[in-house]
């Protein structure tokens, strides 16, 4: 129990400091002027992507990916139909393992029987057919993460699950950060969740 304290403090912690980063960008600009984009601003390498610009932001991450994509999600939910947008990001990740990047995905296993487990399972096998690996959480906690890590330089995190009621319908916020750092953090704590 101890544990999962100190672990809960150490995520509101780094919550904590991403929002001390963001806090400049939330400020409403004056009329008529652009609001630059922090992550190419020097010294800030942090973005907030609230509801829909999370999809598109995580589509140009993905393409622009050179040798390793690694995400964990609660809820992957493809259809088949092309102007889904988890099937979009499906295809795209498809497309980065044809160009040679490694892609692994840590998905919610759930409880045998529910809606989550039979949906990812079903995504799970989509996936591992794209020559992604795979790792499906241990079904005695409950795994809600949702991050994705692009060549260990680029963490996107927050609330955004892959459906396309997150991707395209509800309020849902998430940050995309610029830090080497952070996304090797990330990488390690999504590799424990598969062991």
């Amino acid at each position: 129990m101890a544990e999962q304290v100190k672990r809960v403090i150490r995520w509101m912690s780094l919550l904590a400091a991403l929002l001390t980063l963001i806090a400049p960008t939330l400020a409403p600009a004056e009329p008529g002027t652009k609001t630059p984009d922090p992550v190419s601003q020097e010294g800030c390498g942090a973005k907030l992507l609230k509801d829909g610009d999370y999809f598109a932001a995580l589509l140009e991450g993905i393409d622009q990916a050179r040798q390793e994509i690694a995400l964990t999600v609660f809820f992957f939910k493809t259809n088949g139909f092309a102007d889904n947008r988890p099937d979009r990001i499906l295809a795209r990740l498809r497309e980065a393992v044809r160009r040679g990047v490694r892609v692994e995905a840590v998905i919610e296993q759930g409880q045998e029987g529910d809606n989550v487990s039979e949906v990812n399972a079903e995504t799970a096998r989509k996936l591992r057919a794209a020559g992604i690996g795979v790792c499906m959480d241990a079904p005695e906690r409950t795994m809600h993460t949702k991050m994705v890590v692009i060549d260990k330089r680029t963490l996107f995190i927050g609330s955004h699950n892959l459906t396309q009621s997150a991707l395209k319908y509800n309020r849902e916020v998430s940050v995309r950060i610029a830090s080497p750092s952070l996304a090797e953090e990330a990488l390690r704590y999504m590799k424990s969740l598969c062991r």
